[in-house]
């Protein structure tokens, strides 16, 4: 009877030794904006089914962070799926006790249009340039204009595009701001001339805008010209 007591524990000894604890930690990003994500599923499986009692899930906090602890069977790598509404699903797998930086590849919608005025966007960036080809090359009139990156989303939002007639109705000088636009995890291009108009742009295809508020002809060296100044 001992010795079979003695067998019984030992059996309990090694399969309760093949089960080990884990803690990972790490952030949660956005791998286009490297921007926080919150609300992120972190679990053994690939399913956001949450009411599943099977299915736990940790999610990510406000500061993008999360912290998973479990038993596995094993002590040595732990696979975890990420999983939110509008980024494609990741299976990684960690060392125990590792603290990592998790980017998640956002869902880029269908392309129906260039560039969606209704819709919010971000100046990712601007740079000055004095090399756009003018009838008048003098670049000493560039030295005083430039604009921010709210003047350029204002500037954006509130033009129109133009067709054929902007060749003839807007002036083309050399001073100009060009930089990227990110909308809807979709990265344009945009530049804007000190003439009143700007251009938006994505692979092979680009809108032509000018600006056509008098409010705004602060902001620019020239503005929309009337018919009178076309003759």
């Amino acid at each position: 009877m001992k010795q079979k007591f003695q067998i019984i524990f030992i059996l309990f000894l090694t399969l309760t030794a093949c089960d080990c604890q884990y803690h990972l930690s790490g952030i949660v990003l956005d791998k286009v904006t490297k921007k926080p994500i919150q609300d992120v599923a972190i679990g053994k499986t690939d399913t956001t089914d949450l009411d599943n009692p099977f299915n736990r899930k940790t999610m990510t906090g406000k500061n993008e962070d999360y912290e998973v602890d479990g038993i596995a069977g094993t002590c040595d790598e732990i696979t975890m799926y990420f999983n939110k509404e509008g980024y494609e699903p990741e299976k990684i797998t960690f060392q125990n006790n590792s603290i990592d930086t998790i980017l998640l590849q956002p869902i880029t919608r269908k392309q129906t249009t260039i560039f969606d005025f209704n819709c919010d966007f971000e100046i990712i960036n601007l740079q000055k340039l004095n090399q756009y080809p003018a009838s008048d090359p003098d670049t000493t009139t560039c030295i005083n204009w430039n604009l921010n990156k709210l003047e350029v989303k204002k500037n954006i939002r509130e033009s129109q595009i133009s067709g054929p007639e902007w060749h003839y109705m807007f002036g083309h000088y050399p001073c100009r701001i060009h930089g990227k636009i990110l909308q809807d995890s979709v990265e344009f291009e945009y530049s804007i001339n000190s003439g009143a108009w700007l251009t938006i742009s994505l692979s092979d295809t680009t809108l032509l805008l000018g600006s056509f508020k008098e409010e705004n002809n602060n902001y620019f060296q020239d503005t929309v010209w009337s018919e009178e100044e076309m003759l």
